[in-house]
């Protein structure tokens, strides 16, 4: 078998009256797209402790003992966002960022792609309430997460949580609190590196682990109303913990 054909240029999905044709690759402007890689800029270079920080369309709040920050790591060099909790007695701390004018919906019929890149560090995960994704804009964090700390409190959303007392990833989809979930990751462990993907083709969820698939689903409700980037993390247990979070992608189809 020879090698591969490599079009080096492109693809281009567009006719050739369409002034996108002359772009070589598929027509950007066919999908919404956010990704952020916390390269820079995201944050800034300052830490985020014990203060509510307004900028780029981003609100980032810190609890007392907790610290939002961008750093480096070995498995992501060019940047991560790092939010710590805790340490000592300091229970229930916590790091959130949500945007303040979310601006993405999921709509029946057309495809939607959700992909993040993420690591939890604690002596106990399970005590930790984890998401990542994309929801509805909430004004505290337990209408972000439900005051038990063991569900998405959110009226809407799509992305990956764990809650407090669980030792799953679980995926989460829903609107107006109807919400349809599933185990992605069975019992994760801390220090480990997770890469959880969806694809939405319209009608069907199916979803990935390490780019291996794990599941689908048919959701009895999906976002239709606005939902935006959402990292939150919490600590449940007195001890010092750290979620990084290497990247957030989602593209919906116009």
């Amino acid at each position: 078998m020879g090698s591969p054909r490599r079009f080096l240029d492109g693809v281009s999905s567009v006719t050739s009256a369409d002034p996108m044709g002359a772009l070589p690759y598929l027509d950007p402007t066919k999908w919404v797209m956010f990704y952020e890689d916390f390269t820079g800029g995201f944050l800034g270079s300052n830490a985020i402790s014990s203060t509510t920080v307004t900028q780029n369309g981003i609100q980032a709040i810190s609890s007392a003992n907790g610290v939002i920050s961008v750093v480096t790591d070995t498995d992501a060099p060019l940047g991560c966002l790092s939010i710590t909790n805790g340490g000592g007695a300091n229970d229930n701390d916590y790091g959130w960022l949500q945007t303040l004018s979310p601006g993405f919906a999921m709509t029946s019929g057309k495809k939607m792609i959700l992909e993040t890149r993420f690591e939890v560090t604690a002596a106990n995960v399970d005590e930790d309430e984890v998401f990542i994704g994309l929801a509805s804009y909430s004004a505290s964090v337990t209408a972000a997460f439900a005051t038990a700390g063991t569900t998405l409190n959110a009226d809407d959303g799509i992305g990956f949580y764990s809650g407090d007392g669980d030792t799953n990833i679980n995926f989460v989809v829903g609107e107006n609190d109807v919400y349809d979930d599933q185990v992605l990751v069975a019992t994760y462990v801390t220090a480990t590196w997770y890469k959880l993907s969806v694809f939405f083709d319209g009608t069907d969820i199916y979803l990935y682990v390490n780019d291996a698939m794990s599941g689908k689903l048919t959701p009895d409700q999906i976002p239709v109303s606005v939902i935006g980037p959402m990292f939150f993390f919490k600590a449940g247990a007195a001890e010092a913990q750290q979620m990084l979070t290497d990247y957030l992608f989602c593209a919906f189809e116009r």
